[in-house]
């Protein structure tokens, strides 16, 4: 007996593969998810956006505040450098108004120096704070999706937003995926308003 195998053999061998793997591809379920689409329209997210969007719409208002002051300030010091240029002040005056610009110049240094070293501690706590609800966010979305996808009977589900660095979706193509986005909202959005 020969360790060969009949061409003949080999064909039917092949047609079994080629079922089986079918039998196998037609049992996986695939489904496509948008995250995009999620964050647009998840509740949540809005809400957490929005408390953040307060919080700088604070910020900006005392900080229109504090430059409405140094603006001011810059007024006043113009206008006392203007009353030194004026040759016909007694040198008494001269010495008040001398020491007044000193002390406004000094009150406009530290303003500055304080807007400059808040707006850079509010740029800080800002980008932490959004990078966090992100996170935060993007971790409920994947939580719900992960939930659904297993409670549905999905082995893959793929994202679809296009977030790569080609901004080229990494599902260029799925022959039976089914989108799922419209669903794991529902389901997102149901579980905050609850």
């Amino acid at each position: 007996m020969s360790n060969k195998i009949a061409p003949a053999h080999i064909h039917i061998l092949i047609v079994l593969l080629l079922s089986i793997s079918q039998v196998v591809a037609d049992e996986v379920k695939v489904a496509t998810v948008n995250i995009d689409k999620l964050l647009l329209h998840y509740r949540a997210a809005d809400k957490e956006l929005s408390y953040l969007k307060s919080g700088r719409d604070r910020y900006l208002r005392d900080s229109n505040t504090r430059q409405k002051k140094i603006n001011s300030l810059a007024l006043d010091i113009k206008e006392v450098y203007a009353k030194l240029k004026s040759k016909a002040i007694p040198r008494s005056e001269r010495d008040q108004l001398i020491d007044q610009r000193e002390n406004l110049i000094k009150q406009y240094k530290a303003l500055a120096n304080e807007i400059k070293q808040a707006d850079g501690a509010q740029a800080t706590a800002t980008k932490q704070k959004i990078t966090s609800a992100t996170r935060r966010i993007l971790d409920q979305c994947k939580l719900t999706t992960d939930e659904y996808a297993k409670s549905n009977g999905y082995q893959w589900v793929i994202e679809t937003s296009g977030t790569t660095s080609s901004q080229v979706s990494p599902l260029i193509y799925a022959r039976h995926a089914i989108d799922i986005t419209d669903e794991v909202l529902a389901v997102l959005n149901e579980v905050k308003s609850q």
